[in-house]
C-alpha cells in the first residue's frame, strides 16, 4: 500500500497538483491539518480516500482535531501538533511510546521530520504550501503487507 502524507496546503493546491504527476498510483492520503476544507478535492484529483484532522487555521472543518488508524496492524495516531511538545523530538518520540502509538503523525511546524526510535515513528511530512526548511515537502509511506512500514521525505 501506498499513503501520500501531507500537510499545511493552506488553500494552494498547485503543488497538490504537482505532485499527482509525480508520485504515481497512491492508495490513501493523510492530511496533518491546516487544509481540511481540500478533502474533497483531493479525493478526487488522486482518485482515493483521504483521512484529515483539523489544523489551528482550519477555522471551518468539520474534520476530528485527532484521529487513530489502523493500517496493517499498525496504530497510526494523527494531529496537527500545536498541542504537542513538537520542538522536543525526544518528548515526541516519548509521547508515541507512552501512548502506545507505532506512528504518530503531525504537521503544524512546515517541516519535514521522520523519526524512529525502538520500531515507533514520528513523522511531520512538513509544508506542500509554506516550507520553513526549504521546498515543499511530503511523505510517502509503503507498506509491505504483514506490518513493515518505509517512510521516504520527498521536496517539491
Amino acid at each position: 500500500m501506498r499513503i501520500l502524507i501531507i500537510s499545511d496546503s493552506h488553500g494552494k493546491t498547485e503543488n497538490i497538483e504537482y505532485i499527482r504527476k509525480d508520485v504515481g498510483k497512491i492508495d490513501r492520503i493523510l492530511h496533518c491539518g491546516d487544509g481540511a476544507s481540500e478533502t474533497d478535492y483531493i479525493s478526487r484529483l488522486f482518485g482515493c480516500p483521504v483521512t484529515a484532522v483539523t489544523g489551528n487555521c482550519d477555522m471551518f472543518s468539520f474534520e476530528p482535531e485527532s484521529t487513530n488508524l489502523n493500517i496493517e496492524g499498525k496504530c497510526i495516531h494523527m494531529e496537527h501538533g500545536n498541542r504537542l511538545p513538537f520542538f522536543n523530538d525526544t518528548a515526541m518520540l516519548d509521547y508515541a511510546e507512552m501512548n502506545g502509538f507505532d506512528v504518530l503523525l503531525f504537521g503544524h511546524t512546515h517541516e519535514q521530520k521522520i523519526l524512529e526510535r525502538n520500531g515507533r515513528y514520528v513523522v511531520n511530512p512538513g509544508s506542500i504550501s509554506r516550507p520553513r526548511d526549504g521546498f515543499p515537502s511530503y511523505c510517502i509511506l509503503e507498506t509491505d503487507g504483514k506490518g513493515g512500514f518505509t517512510f521516504k521525505g520527498e521536496r517539491v
